[in-house]
C-alpha cells in the first residue's frame, strides 16, 4: 500500500472510504486511533493507504467527485491524466 494522502479531516476521510468501497478500490486508513485520542490537535493525521495499481482510479474518483481541491496529495504523486 502507498500513502495518497493524510488529513485530520474525518468527514473527508469518511468520504474518500465511501467512494473507494464503492468502486471496489484496496485501501485501508492508517493512524485513525491516534487522531481520535489527539482530540483534534493538529499535526495528528491519519493517512489514506490505496493499493498500487489503484492509485490511478482512486485520484479519478477523487477528482471526478470534486475533492481534489480538499486534499494535499503526497508530493511525486503520479495518475494517468497529469
Amino acid at each position: 500500500m502507498i500513502e495518497i494522502f493524510s488529513t485530520d479531516n474525518n468527514v473527508l476521510i469518511s468520504r474518500v472510504s465511501a467512494l473507494f468501497d464503492a468502486e471496489d478500490i484496496p485501501f485501508v486508513v492508517l493512524g485513525n486511533h491516534a487522531s481520535l485520542l489527539g482530540g483534534g490537535i493538529l499535526g495528528i493525521g491519519q493517512r489514506v493507504m490505496v493499493d498500487p495499481e489503484f492509485i490511478p482510479k482512486a485520484l479519478s474518483l477523487i477528482r471526478a467527485n470534486g475533492l481534489k481541491g480538499d486534499i494535499d496529495f503526497v508530493p511525486g504523486l503520479k495518475d494517468d491524466n497529469e
